[in-house]
């Protein structure tokens, strides 16, 4: 038997030719490129790793050295704070040494003291006896003439008597000041 076909040319399905071709020509142009691709950035990644690894080698070298220089600026700050405590001290300091050397140059002799005392800000107060209330006044007026002392006044005074004579016991203040030349070295 022989066999006729009688569907047109048209109608018979036939695969095309050209799509395992153009798979073939897309897969031969793309496959280089990723395999470029893929080289070129696995030898950047390498090269980054040794970045990096130098990097943390230098990182490791100085170290020691930025562990050393935060030890100086602790060793530094702790200084500081020190020498500004030692200069606050220092300003808080009373020199007595000054104050009972002028003490002992404008004391009468006949007046004598029982007390000094000296409060925060520089105020003083003087107690103490005195033959005579002029005595007490000579040395209010060479208290006052004094370069370390000012605002010289009298508290109270009374007279009473110790032993078989009369004294007067007084209470004066006073502010202390510093010298300048004390004052501008500290």
């Amino acid at each position: 038997m022989i066999r006729i076909n009688l569907l047109p040319r048209e109608r018979v399905q036939r695969r095309p030719l050209g799509t395992p071709v153009l798979f073939v020509v897309i897969l031969a142009v793309l496959l280089p490129i990723v395999i470029g691709a893929t080289l070129w950035m696995d030898a950047r990644n390498r090269a980054l790793e040794r970045q990096v690894a130098d990097v943390n080698q230098k990182i490791s070298e100085i170290r020691p050295r930025v562990a050393r220089v935060e030890e100086l600026r602790r060793q530094l700050e702790l200084a500081r704070r020190k020498s500004d405590l030692l200069k606050n001290l220092e300003a808080a300091r009373v020199p007595w040494d000054m104050i009972l050397e002028e003490l002992r140059t404008v004391l009468p002799q006949d007046v004598w003291l029982t007390q000094i005392e000296l409060q925060d800000g520089g105020a003083m107060t003087f107690n103490g006896f005195g033959i005579s209330y002029t005595s007490v006044a000579r040395f209010m007026v060479s208290l006052e003439g004094s370069e370390l002392f000012r605002n010289i006044d009298m508290l109270s005074s009374q007279t009473q008597t110790i032993g078989n004579r009369p004294v007067v016991n007084f209470s004066l203040t006073g502010q202390f000041v510093r010298p300048q030349k004390e004052a501008n070295v500290r």
